[in-house]
């Protein structure tokens, strides 16, 4: 029988440890080997453990691109060095043509002192040989570098700090700020942002007629103010509103007071120096989401009409999605130079217009200008009927008249009869502003435009363009 299982048993084969990936664990005090599929040879694990090491120091380039605003990526960056290793100071790597580190000033808040210094450059991490970057290349803050298969873990760490601050504890998230935009249309990364200090305005700046007032209210104030509410009731935050009407009607101030609510409920607020920037705006805004756009003038952009209307309005529609928490607040002082492509409807969610106020809201302005300067019990409806369809400018303006007559005749409040007489000096005074020019003919709005194009050539040669013009388009007529 013993000599059968001789015969029949086959000898075993030897295990390829050679071709075994062998995961080394870390446990106890003693080295523990392999048992499976049989005992590991201590020759084969030395040579197991060679190759491990060899692997370990491999060295790989790690790329790690922050998805935020560069200036905001460098803070971020700073502050989880902090976290990770209790600093962040920079080294000038070797070599005869390395350059030291850079140290970047980034503001962080509307006050001078409201500045954080962001060292940009070479960096070296505890325990890891080859140093780290952390730069700013094409308008992406990027950390990167020849690293150890051992250390890239404390890479991948470091990027995903830097992430989570910028999430969580980002400069420009929930705060108001301008953004200044190249002729190419592309935010000036080379220029950080600048923060709007909206702290000196309230909704109870911001006076309109009731129903101007209700608009408002209901198509940019509650959005904001209650988020949360339209969020749960499936209401889009995507949404686009105009603001038209003429100059001095209150679209700036209204912008300032969206601003500070903004501010107040955590959206992020961007006023752009040229409307040609939206698409850039709109891609920086989904990172800070809920977010405003606000582009100003948006007729610079009408010349050729409804071809720059409607990229506008595409840019709009291509860059959010229906579920993007983005809105989009334009404004415009001559609303007919948008045409029909902007202003039918589907294209914008609401259109506000902005006008002079009625008699009521006059005197609130009266009050609101006046202050304590004007008795709770004052009558103002025959100065609120004096200076309805005005301008806000022009009341304010009349209610400082006021206050010089309240001062000359030695009182310390101010009377109906000072608002009154201001205020028809104020009217006689924007009487002779708009005053319109007398009727002139084709022919003479023609030479005027000349003159005022060639307005600094010789007199009589000027003279003789506008004789030659005007013979020219009386012969038409």
């Amino acid at each position: 029988m013993d000599n059968l299982v001789k015969k029949t048993s086959k000898p075993m084969k030897e295990k390829e440890w050679d071709k075994l990936d062998v995961q080394i664990e870390h446990a106890g005090r003693s080295i523990t080997l392999p048992a499976d599929p049989g005992n590991m040879p201590i020759k084969k694990a030395m040579e197991a453990l060679a190759r491990k090491l060899a692997d370990e120091e491999q060295v790989f380039k790690v790329h790690e691109p922050i998805d935020a605003y560069p200036h905001d990526a460098a803070v971020a960056f700073v502050k989880a060095m902090c976290n990770l290793y209790g600093w962040a100071s920079p080294v000038t790597p070797p070599g005869f043509f390395s350059s030291p580190p850079e140290m970047m000033s980034v503001k962080t808040g509307p006050r001078d002192e409201d500045v954080i210094q962001c060292p940009i450059g070479t960096f070296k991490l505890p325990g890891v040989d080859q140093p780290i970057n952390a730069i700013i290349y094409r308008g992406q803050f990027i950390i990167h570098g020849d690293v150890k298969k051992k250390d890239r873990h404390l890479m991948l760490e470091l990027a995903t700090e830097t992430r989570r601050i910028v999430r969580e504890e980002s400069i420009y998230r929930g705060k108001p700020i301008r953004m200044l935009v190249d002729d190419d249309g592309d935010l000036m990364d080379n220029v950080p942002p600048t923060f709007l200090d909206v702290s000196d305005v309230s909704e109870a700046d911001v006076l309109f007629d009731d129903h101007i007032k209700h608009q408002i209210d209901v198509n940019l104030l509650v959005p904001l103010k209650h988020t949360a509410k339209c969020r749960a009731a499936g209401i889009p935050l995507k949404r686009s509103v105009l603001l038209e009407g003429p100059f001095g009607t209150g679209k700036s101030l209204l912008q300032r007071m969206v601003a500070k609510v903004a501010q107040d409920n955590g959206w992020t607020y961007v006023l752009l120096d040229k409307i040609q920037g939206l698409q850039a705006a709109l891609e920086f805004a989904l990172r800070y989401a809920p977010a405003i756009i606000s582009g100003e003038d948006i007729d610079r952009i009408a010349e050729v009409r409804d071809d720059g209307m409607n990229h506008l309005m595409n840019t709009m529609d291509g860059v959010l999605s229906k579920n993007s928490e983005v809105m989009c607040v334009l404004t415009t002082n001559f609303v007919k130079k948008l045409g029909p492509v902007i202003l039918r409807p589907g294209r914008l969610d609401a259109i506000i217009s902005t006008r002079a106020p009625g008699p009521k809201t006059v005197e609130k302005l009266i009050r609101h200008y006046g202050r304590d300067l004007v008795p709770p019990e004052a009558d103002l409806s025959r100065a609120g009927k004096e200076l309805a369809g005005q301008i806000p400018a022009s009341i304010r303006e009349c209610v400082e008249r006021s206050k010089l007559a309240m001062i000359g005749r030695g009182a310390d409040v101010l009377s109906d009869s000072d608002l009154v007489v201001s205020a028809q000096t104020m009217k006689n005074h924007l009487a002779l502003l708009n005053e319109e020019k007398p009727n002139q003919s084709d022919a003479d709005i023609l030479a005027d435009s000349l003159r005022k194009v060639v307005g600094n050539g010789n007199g009589a040669h000027l003279e003789n363009i506008e004789k030659s013009l005007k013979r020219v388009v009386q012969s038409v007529c």
